[in-house]
């Protein structure tokens, strides 16, 4: 065989295998069963509280609410388009952040999570959020604390809620919520009366939103 060949058959061998990486990092990450508490109660819709961080027109028509972790490859695609739909209909459209860490497989969900809502704090989560996402790869503490300078966050405000974990209540409110709502994967958002699960399309979501904004005959 020439080395032409070799070299082909090489090429086409590592881009199946780059692929096939692709379509799993895109793939929804399922969560292991919880046991929620006494507590805890089914809902059919996710509710909307002022903790809860939010981008978009205030007075917005629809509402997308996005339940996520940090270190879910198919999360961090989703924001591309979450962003899109937000560019195409600045009006009428907001979204909702929720978390959902998995932390049986994702050791840096909720350190990440704690993170975001600390720079919340300081009017700075969405900022945050992007970074986390742009550096998923490489959460840790320092990437935390790296993220908070590079923001030019308050740095005292910021050690000390993350090191007293002041905003894990927020998160395990989210948590909570999922397990009511039988959430048994991330991302998945919740925009009018439907669910989706894993990374949805831009067009998808087109044209959910379109037909959410016709007027009512």
């Amino acid at each position: 065989m020439s080395s032409r060949h070799i070299a082909f058959l090489f090429i086409a061998f590592l881009s199946l295998v780059i692929l096939v990486f692709f379509f799993i990092g895109s793939q929804p990450v399922k969560i292991p069963k919880r046991t929620a508490s006494q507590n805890t109660t089914t809902l059919s819709e996710p509710t909307v509280t002022f903790v809860n961080p939010t981008k978009g027109a205030k007075d917005a028509q629809i509402t997308i609410v996005e339940f996520a972790d940090f270190q879910c490859g198919a999360c961090k695609d989703l924001q591309v388009t979450l962003d899109a739909v937000l560019k195409a209909y600045p009006d009428d459209v907001r979204i909702v952040w929720k978390d959902l860490p998995n932390d049986s497989i994702h050791k840096e969900a909720i350190p990440a999570a704690i993170a975001a809502h600390c720079a919340d704090r300081q009017g700075k989560f969405w900022e945050y959020h992007d970074m986390l996402f742009n550096r998923q790869t490489i959460l840790s503490t320092g990437q935390y604390d790296q993220i908070a300078q590079d923001l030019k966050l308050d740095m005292d405000r910021f050690a000390a809620c993350t090191q007293a974990k002041d905003t894990l209540p927020i998160v395990q409110r989210d948590e909570e919520e999922g397990i009511a709502l039988k959430i048994v994967a991330t991302p998945v958002l919740y925009i009018g009366k439907q669910t989706i699960v894993g990374a949805a399309s831009f067009l998808e979501l087109q044209q959910i939103i379109d037909e959410l904004l016709k007027p009512a005959l």
